[in-house]
């Protein structure tokens, strides 16, 4: 049986996973990651790429202290412009801009003005031929204002994450794999075996369990069934037309959040699609496909009249957002969750958008710790694949 020592070894290869494993390696200590499936997850290749300050989660959210949040567009493009805390210059920005634009009621009008005060130096007002073409049409009569937020594609993200990383990335979807606990939860031994290849066991001195809904299976594997994970459904439509627009906004209605959130990705046969979000599809976690679809079609008739959408095919896709189940982390989402267990380190970016805050905390409980790198890479590779990377849902769905 082949023994590997290392510093660090990460379950799991969604954002939390392999935006860990840049910043660990960075910081010189020595890390293998173990993925099921493919790289990036089922949530991080299905997420729609927004990079947000508050806005995309509500507007009630303005209303807090969320320094943090707020803070996150500007990390990233620092990372984007390959000077921030990883480079990411080789990542795909589909969008340098988000737009909101209001309902034609008064109370959608004055929700859409008062969050553009509350915002105030995130947020322009746009007119005319500055507003995104789907926004130009002369019967539109609402506000336009333009976010300094940022979309970025995930296909290309997870590609850079794992681009400079495939020396210690492994699939191990085919084998077994049995975790070895102390009383005191430490994780003592990682053992992987399956056909045809030689045994391995790995003594990791930290563990970092960031598996997304897979945390739940992780911490059962360690003994423990707390913190617990709640999972929160939305249902989301794909729409796909030739020569559909570009456009990336949120319409925003009367209730303060936004009613409907739409942004555009490329697929791999040259076109692309509408990915619709916001209230519609949190509301619409209980449809079936057909009546899911029939809402989106109603909301997009009544707040784009103008845009063609004949011959559009539809598709609809139920996913999870996973966060830690305590109810006041569940309304206030402004930082990553990061816990110790032993020499497990449990870790739920929450958002997208706070992965630079979830690599900052790991690294800081580190150096807290005193925990330094101890181990070098492994010299030789491990007897398991690279996984592929994965693709988002609407590359198979339109098939």
């Amino acid at each position: 049986m082949r023994t590997i020592k290392t510093d660090i070894l990460i379950f799991g290869s969604g954002i939390a996973g392999l935006w860990l494993l840049n910043r660990l390696r960075a910081a010189g200590y020595s890390v293998l990651l173990l993925e099921q499936d493919r790289l990036g997850g089922l949530e991080t290749l299905n997420a729609n790429g927004i990079i947000h300050g508050g806005l995309k989660f509500g507007l009630s959210a303005m209303l807090r202290d969320v320094e943090d949040l707020d803070d996150m567009p500007a990390l990233w493009r620092s990372c984007l412009s390959g000077t921030g805390d990883l480079d990411l210059s080789d990542v795909r920005v589909l969008a340098e801009h988000q737009y909101i634009w209001s309902e034609a009621s008064l109370a959608a009008r004055a929700n859409t003005y008062f969050a553009s005060r509350l915002m105030s130096g995130r947020v322009d007002p746009v007119d005319g031929v500055d507003r995104p073409a789907v926004l130009q049409n002369a019967t539109f009569k609402g506000r336009v204002y333009r976010l300094s937020d940022l979309v970025i594609d995930m296909p290309s993200l997870v590609q850079a994450l794992t681009a400079r990383h495939r020396d210690c990335i492994y699939k191990v979807g085919g084998q077994n794999l049995h975790m070895e606990i102390d009383d005191r939860h430490n994780t003592t031994a990682v053992f992987i075996t399956g056909a045809a290849m030689e045994p391995l066991r790995i003594h990791p001195n930290h563990v970092v369990l960031a598996g997304g809904q897979g945390n739940a299976g992780l911490l059962e594997d360690i003994g423990l069934r707390e913190p617990a994970m709640a999972k929160r459904t939305v249902h989301m439509v794909m729409l796909k037309r030739p020569n559909l627009p570009s456009f990336y906004a949120h319409c925003i209605g009367p209730r303060r959040t936004p009613r409907l959130t739409i942004t555009t990705h490329p697929t791999r046969d040259g076109e692309k699609i509408w990915y619709v979000g916001g209230e519609v599809a949190e509301e619409g976690a209980g449809l079936d496909e057909r009546m899911q679809i029939e809402k989106v079609q109603r909301e997009l008739k009544a707040l784009l009249p103008w845009v063609d959408l004949r011959g559009a095919r539809y598709k609809s896709f139920k996913i999870n957002r996973v966060l830690p189940a305590d109810d006041r982390r569940l309304l206030r989402t402004d930082n990553a969750f990061v816990q110790r267990i032993g020499n497990n380190i449990l870790t739920w970016p929450c958002k997208l958008t706070l992965a630079p805050n979830l690599g900052r905390q790991v690294l800081n409980h580190l150096e807290n710790a005193g925990i330094k790198p101890e181990h070098e890479q492994p010299s030789e590779p491990l007897p398991l694949l690279f996984p592929e990377i994965g693709q988002p849902i609407w590359e198979t769905l339109f098939t």
